[in-house]
Parts: structure tokens; sequence; C-alpha cells
């Protein structure tokens, strides 16, 4: 009996040691938590950024072959489509994924000079990591010099006076991305624009970047013509 009494008081932890082996865990926890967090959090806007890229370069070869900032209509001539939702054959996203060969190609005009697809995938429904849905609308800017807000089509692209500098009525390539968080706007932003702006607010609205803070509302320029 005593030896199974002493196996028995030397076996397991006591009361005060499991509470502070749990204690210990839960501190170290607390320590690490924010940290994994933040990992995710930048790895998912290094994702997005990534993804702007591949978006830019997509325009870049269409414009090469192309020569308009725009999505061709079934006449091939080029025209804005403003919802710039790739479920819409003649939104831009649409246009870009096209295949050369699609029956949707035709011969006149503009489409002769489409190689397609510029992208391999844009899904309105699915943006990469961040957001809830994505549009690639071609909008109309305003007037050089415009005052510069969270939702209007202007950018003060130098990030130096919250004044639009692209041309009156350029045509302008947007994604719009719903479902951001300001917390995810200042990590995107602080990756693709690093020194441009010196408070949170001076980088909602300046930079290619603007965040809709009220619509939780991503707007960025890829270009414009």
């Amino acid at each position: 009996m005593q030896v199974k009494r002493r196996l028995s008081s030397q076996s397991g932890l006591s009361l005060l040691e499991t509470i502070g082996v749990v204690s210990i865990g839960a501190v170290l926890a607390t320590m690490t938590l924010p940290h994994v967090y933040d990992l995710i959090a930048n790895s998912k806007a290094e994702s997005l950024a990534s993804s702007i890229n591949v978006y830019q370069h997509a325009l870049s070869r269409y414009y090469a072959d192309v020569g308009a900032l725009l999505p061709l209509d079934d006449r091939g001539l080029p025209h804005r489509e403003q919802t710039g939702d790739s479920a819409r054959s003649d939104s831009f996203p649409a246009r870009l994924t096209l295949v050369a060969t699609d029956s949707r190609v035709g011969s006149s005009n503009l489409w002769p000079k489409f190689h397609g697809p510029y992208l391999e995938k844009f899904d309105s429904q699915h943006p990469p990591e961040l957001g809830e849905r994505m549009f690639m609308p071609t909008v109309a800017a305003l007037s050089l010099g415009s005052v510069v807000t969270e939702r209007n089509y202007a950018w003060d692209l130098k990030g130096d006076n919250a004044r639009s500098d692209i041309p009156t009525d350029a045509n302008v390539v947007v994604l719009r991305v719903t479902g951001f968080t300001q917390d995810q706007f200042l990590r995107f932003d602080k990756i693709i624009e690093p020194d441009i702006g010196t408070t949170s607010d001076e980088r909602q609205v300046r930079g290619r970047a603007k965040f809709d803070s009220r619509g939780q509302t991503l707007l960025l320029y890829l270009a414009h013509q």
C-alpha cells in the first residue's frame, strides 16, 4: 500500500502545478496570436498586390495589341462599360479572359488585333484573398485638378495635393473591391505605395489606392488613356 501511495503521489501534476502550466500556456498564446494574425493579414494583402501587377500587365499587353484601354463591343469598337462585372460578356475582365479563337471574337474593326487571353482568370464573385466582390469598370476621369474624394473618379497619382492629375475625360480602368476594412486597406496600401501620405486620412485619398470607409470599398487606379 505504501508503494502504491508513493507512485500515486509521484505521477501527474498537482492542482497548483496544473494551474501554473495553463497560465503559462495562456500567456504564450496571448503573445503569439497577434503575431500570427499579422502574418496572415500581411500575406493576404501581398497576394492582392501581386494580383494587381498581373492585371496591369494584362492591360499593357491588351493595349499594345488593340491600341485602346476599353473593352471591344460586338462590332469591335471600344466602349466604356461601367459595371466591370466579369459576369457580363462585354465587360473588360470578361474580354481580357476571352480566347482569341472564341466564337464571340469578331472580325471587324479592332477585333483582328485581339490576341487573348490576356488574363487567365478574373471572377468578380471571388477576389484574391481580400474583399467580398471585385469589378473592373472603365470610366471617364473627372476634370484635371478636381478635388479627390474617396468615391469619385479622380486620382492624385503623385500623392502630393489630393487633386486629380489625370487628364480630363481620360478613359480610366479601375479595380473596385467591396467588403474591405480599413486595416486591410492600410496594409495593402503600405505595400503598393509605402511613401504616399503621412496619416491614415491622407492615405485614403492620395495615390493610386483610395478607400471609402463608409462603403468599405477599395477604389484602385490601374491605367488610363
